[in-house]
C-alpha cells in the first residue's frame, strides 16, 4: 500500500502549488475527490493515499509540473500523488457549480492566491463512491464503507432504494443496472460510523 498523508500535509503543499500559480503569473481552479475531499472538508476521513482532481491541462504547465515534483520529492510521496486519473469516472450529468462548494484559496497567508479548490457536494460525491462499489476491496474496502455509510448518514438516507435513487441522479446507467450496489448496501456491516458525520451541504 502507498504511503498516506493527512489533512495538514495537504494544505501546506496547496499552499506551496497556490504560490508557485501566483508566481506564474494564473490562477489554478479544481475540483478534489475521493478520499482527499473527505480528509478536506469532513470529520470522518484523516489521510489519503493521493490527490484526485478535476481534469488537469496536458501537458502539465512547467510551474506545475514542477512544484508537483518538487512536493512528491520534499515530503517522500508518489510521483503521481497529485493526479486527474477520476476525470474518466465524473459525471457529465454533475453541475461545476450546484454540484461543488468551494472549499478555500491558497495560499493560506494572505497574499494573493494562485489556487481555487473546490469540493463535491455530498450528494455527489456518495454517487462516485457508490457507483465505484469498492466495499469488497481487500485493500481499500473498510475504508469505502464507513465512507458511504457516513455520507448516506450525512445526505439523510437510510433505505437501499433511496441510496439507487441519488446514485441514477448523476449515473443513470450504472443505477439502471444496481445489482452489484444494492447486494453491497443491502449486506454492509453498519457498525463503526461516526455518530455525526459532517460534511458541508
Amino acid at each position: 500500500m502507498s504511503a498516506t498523508f493527512g489533512r495538514d500535509a495537504l494544505l501546506e503543499a496547496f499552499d506551496q502549488i497556490g504560490r508557485a500559480a501566483a508566481r506564474a503569473g494564473t490562477k489554478l481552479q479544481i475540483a478534489v475527490y475521493g478520499g482527499s475531499a473527505l480528509m478536506l472538508a469532513s470529520n470522518f476521513r484523516f489521510a489519503t493515499e493521493d490527490v484526485d482532481v478535476s481534469e488537469l491541462q496536458r501537458p502539465l504547465p512547467d510551474w506545475l509540473a514542477a512544484i508537483v515534483r518538487e512536493i512528491a520529492e520534499k515530503y517522500h510521496w508518489p510521483e503521481d500523488w497529485f493526479n486527474d486519473g477520476v476525470a474518466f469516472h465524473l459525471s457529465s450529468m454533475a453541475d461545476r457549480a450546484a454540484d461543488h462548494l468551494e472549499f478555500g484559496t491558497f495560499p493560506r497567508d494572505g497574499s494573493s492566491p494562485g489556487l481555487v479548490v473546490s469540493v463535491p457536494s455530498a450528494e455527489y460525491l456518495l454517487a462516485l463512491k457508490l457507483k465505484a462499489a469498492r466495499v469488497n476491496d481487500p485493500i481499500r474496502g473498510e475504508t469505502e464503507r464507513l465512507d458511504i455509510l457516513n455520507l448516506m448518514q450525512v445526505v439523510g438516507i437510510s433505505t437501499v432504494d433511496d441510496a439507487i435513487a441519488l446514485l441514477g441522479r448523476y449515473f443513470p446507467v450504472s443505477a439502471a443496472s444496481s445489482e452489484k450496489q444494492r447486494f453491497l448496501l443491502a449486506n454492509m456491516n453498519r457498525e463503526g460510523g461516526v455518530d455525526a458525520p459532517k460534511y458541508p451541504r
